[in-house]
């Protein structure tokens, strides 16, 4: 990429000459226009000769002239290199590429063409007479962490399920706990006492054979309190590796859903002997997990994902899986020239609808504004939250944003038939409530995704009608996550994931780093923290449901946040495309996709 970038360099240099006529030079002016010395032109001349861009014939003698003729056309050559970009999983480095060096609006609709053919559904034949089937995929989120114990966004845990395993899964059809690397399990009479019996023979993806040794080390790592997920296991008191195939864990009070928690991204299997830099971070080494899936690949714009031969439940019907991230840059993305592609829609890009495509959609869960108890001022006021509440009109908000915005939400629950009016909107109530706060006017700061930037300007001028002035901050994935920046933000626009069930909602509940219970003051967690220990004591869904729903009108009753709307998941995909399925993080699992007609 370097030798086309002196190439340019050079055809810039002499932007009057043209492909395949030569012209006179001199080496200390070939050296001028690449920003070297003589003796380097001519090493970089003499690559450029071997690559096939350039002739050159050095002038014999002092003072004769040396011919160059150029070779390469300009436009092509960026497309090119733009395309190697791409093949090593740097996408953004091959818009950025193109945007710097083309120079021509052609060039850059001829290299997004490409790249939208690139995408989708591809076989090839290897040396040994194997058919392998490839999927690319365009994702428009980052990937920020693959280490299960700190993965906290649905698209990251989402690859976390291809890669590990557990010890039990959540069946989403019927919300029964069923076997994952467990094949049966029991608990004691009071709940606090919980074995599981570990299938025989299961394997890592480096081959080691999967121990409850492995289970051991994996929680001792959650329960780690500096990690995202230490609540899951902050019960457990005792884990005892009694075989091979056992595993007991003691824990200090009754948790009736103890297997769920087990069935928790953050639960997942590490190789014990894989240590700490097989965890899954981007920068580090790959993770070693026992799931349908090994990671074959992995960069800041690219995963790349291998069928696991040995995995112990049903193999992945795709072979290979190229999952790459597709930069925010501002504009439309677009698919519609490709029939093979698969487009998870999270509300991110606006696409052109595709007639002939399948499309299956999920209400995941609920955009919400959570508001920080923690921090003085303004906030503090109960009949200020309560304007926060009564000021916005969620049914305006879904008819004017429109996608992935579905229907007002109320709550912290899914609504099985959600109303399409918003009985809480008053803005009358909302002005009195704010004249008893005595606000002041003063500003306050909305922080948000870059895919809720549109709802958090919608939500700055409806606030601002209502005489709430907001000023919004857009910051990137990671730096939204530091404790820091929730510390300072007087109010967070996020989606909270529903339809993963009642594990999810205890997730947003007790994690320390989660947007709802990090903004809770000390004495809302404490209070939170007695009802839901409770709540895992009641052995009677119906009454552990009731339990919930007291738990979520004491948090509406004191405003803890402010509830817009539910949110939609659809996915696209083309009628050949079997088993395109959104599961509860409203993403597909991709050990089911095939292609009819295909192999």
């Amino acid at each position: 990429m370097k030798l086309a970038e002196d190439y340019l360099r050079l055809r810039s240099a002499y932007s009057g000459e043209k492909e395949g006529e030569p012209f006179r030079v001199t080496i200390d002016g070939l050296a001028e226009a690449l920003y070297c010395t003589p003796r380097n032109a001519r090493l970089i001349l003499r690559k450029m000769t071997d690559a096939g861009l350039i002739r050159y014939a050095a002038g014999q003698g002092r003072g004769h002239r040396s011919e160059l003729t150029f070779l390469a056309d300009k436009r092509e050559l960026v497309i090119r290199v733009a395309q190697q970009y791409v093949k090593q999983g740097d996408v953004q480095g091959a818009l950025l590429w193109v945007k710097e060096q083309a120079g021509e609006p052609e060039v850059m609709q001829r290299f997004v063409d490409w790249l939208t053919g690139y995408f989708g559904y591809r076989t090839e034949t290897t040396g040994e007479g194997r058919m392998v089937e490839t999927l690319r995929l365009p994702v428009y989120r980052p990937i920020v962490t693959l280490d299960p114990v700190d993965a906290m966004y649905a698209f990251d845990t989402h690859l976390i399920r291809q890669i590990h395993a557990t010890l039990v899964e959540l069946e989403m059809d019927t919300g029964k706990v069923i076997p994952g690397v467990a094949h049966h399990w029991e608990s004691s009479a009071d709940a606090c006492c919980w074995t599981f019996y570990l299938r025989k023979g299961v394997t890592f993806h480096d081959g080691m054979e999967l121990t409850a040794d492995d289970v051991k080390y994996s929680l001792l790592r959650v329960q780690q309190e500096s990690n995202n997920h230490s609540w899951l296991s902050r019960d457990i008191v005792e884990i005892c590796a009694e075989s091979r195939n056992t595993i007991r864990m003691e824990l200090r009070q009754p948790n009736v859903l103890f297997a769920l928690f087990m069935s928790h991204t953050a639960a997942a299997i590490l190789s014990r002997a894989s240590g700490e830099s097989g965890a899954g971070t981007v920068a580090g080494s790959l993770p070693v997990g026992a799931g349908p899936y090994r990671i074959a690949k992995l960069t800041p714009g690219m995963c790349v994902l291998e069928v696991f031969p040995d995995y112990y439940a049903a193999r992945g019907l795709i072979d290979r899986i190229e999952v790459m991230v597709i930069p925010d840059t501002g504009g439309e993305w677009t698919v519609e020239t490709n029939p093979g592609v698969l487009v998870v829609e999270t509300g991110e890009a606006r696409r052109q609808e595709l007639k002939t495509w399948r499309r299956s959609r999920l209400v995941t869960g609920c955009s919400m504004l959570t508001i920080n108890l923690a921090k003085p001022g303004i906030l503090q006021t109960g009949s200020f939250r309560r304007a926060l509440a009564l000021a916005v009109d969620r049914s305006r908000m879904v008819r004017e944003l429109g996608y992935p915005h579905a229907s007002p939400c109320l709550g912290f629950h899914l609504e099985l038939q959600p109303a399409a009016a918003d009985p809480l909107y008053d803005p009358e109530e909302a002005s009195r409530e704010l004249k008893r706060s005595g606000y002041g006017g003063e500003a306050l700061k909305l922080y948000a995704y870059r895919r809720h930037e549109q709802a958090a300007y919608w939500l700055q001028q409806q606030y601002g009608q209502a005489g709430i002035r907001l000023d919004v901050y857009i910051l990137p994935w990671e730096e939204l996550m530091k404790e820091e920046r929730i510390r300072e933000a007087d109010l967070i626009l996020f989606e909270a994931l529903l339809s993963e069930g009642l594990l999810r909602q205890i997730e947003y509940l007790l994690s320390r780093y989660s947007f709802i219970r990090s903004m809770l003051d000390p004495g809302t967690q404490a209070e939170v923290d007695r009802l839901v220990g409770q709540l895992l004591q009641e052995a009677e869904p119906e009454v552990r449901d009731e339990a919930f729903q007291r738990l979520e009108s004491w948090l509406i009753d004191r405003s803890t946040a402010v509830y817009l709307t539910y949110n939609e998941a659809r996915v696209l995909s083309h009628p050949a495309q079997q088993g395109v399925r959104l599961n509860a993080a409203g993403w597909v699992d991709f050990k089911d996709i095939w292609f009819k007609g295909e192999g």
